[in-house]
């Protein structure tokens, strides 16, 4: 029957729709008759009965010599969604509550960044731009300068980003540059002159021949390949390693 369906879908399980559709059909029922139309345990059907009385759609009648159960209007079946609306808003005081009481406890504890990220080909360059100003951020913040050494072909790829590395407000941050060894190639000539020298600087290395990039921004490690396909980035976030790191640069920067 579909109205059994319906009965399921709004909260009844099967032995309570077989006691109160049989309630609907037969009117007030002595507990045995009850139990011999649905063919249920006098406990079991005592259990039933108690919560569907708490449910608000049967009452027991104790007025007689003996118990009945008596089903109300079908209308009363408005209760169950009274009942539901005010256990969900009960449950959503005490949600808002154990955040509360948790956020206190949290509050303590410092939640890292993941140390090391994986971005593939087709989120790559996404994720280039969404994460510029961070990376700029974290250069600022530690001895100001953008560390590393560069594949050409990254240049190549990704043209439209490097154009926006000189155009966010870090960028113009009197305390910002770039000092990065890269391959002698065509397109870092056409580049090199767009950007002030004391701003992006950048140093053919002879003979290094470079497959691919590594950066060092502030506490951030990212290293790129762009030399074939599929493309990838990996950026490690870790204090040691980078500053260890961009140590290397600045011996070599001196040194070239």
């Amino acid at each position: 029957m579909a109205i059994q369906q319906t009965l399921k879908k709004i909260g009844l399980n099967d032995k309570e729709i077989k006691v109160y559709l049989a309630l609907l059909k037969n009117g007030p029922t002595k507990p045995s008759v009850l139990a011999s139309h649905t063919k249920l345990n006098r406990a079991t059907l005592y259990n039933i009965a108690q919560s569907l009385i708490s449910r608000g759609i049967i009452a027991s009648d104790l007025s007689g010599k003996s118990l009945i159960f008596a089903p109300l209007p079908p209308n009363e079946l408005d209760k169950i969604l009274t009942v539901t609306k005010r256990e969900l808003k009960e449950k959503e005081i005490l949600i808002k509550e154990a955040i509360s009481e948790l956020s206190l406890i949290a509050s303590s504890q410092q939640y890292p960044v993941p140390k090391i990220r994986f971005i593939e080909e087709n989120n790559l360059e996404k994720f280039l731009f969404d994460n510029l100003e961070k990376w700029q951020d974290a250069v600022i913040e530690s001895d100001g300068v953008w560390w590393g050494y560069q594949d050409h072909t990254l240049i190549e790829n990704f043209q439209s980003w490097i154009k926006q590395t000189w155009a966010t407000s870090q960028s113009r941050h009197e305390h910002y540059r770039g000092q990065v060894f890269t391959n002698d190639s065509n397109i870092e000539r056409k580049i090199k002159g767009q950007y002030p020298s004391d701003k992006r600087g950048i140093r053919f290395m002879s003979g290094a021949g470079f497959t691919g990039t590594m950066w060092v921004c502030g506490d951030y490690l990212i290293m790129i390949m762009t030399q074939h396909h599929p493309y990838y980035l990996i950026e490690i976030h870790d204090q040691l390693l980078a500053r260890n790191t961009s140590e290397i640069f600045k011996k070599l920067w001196q040194a070239v």
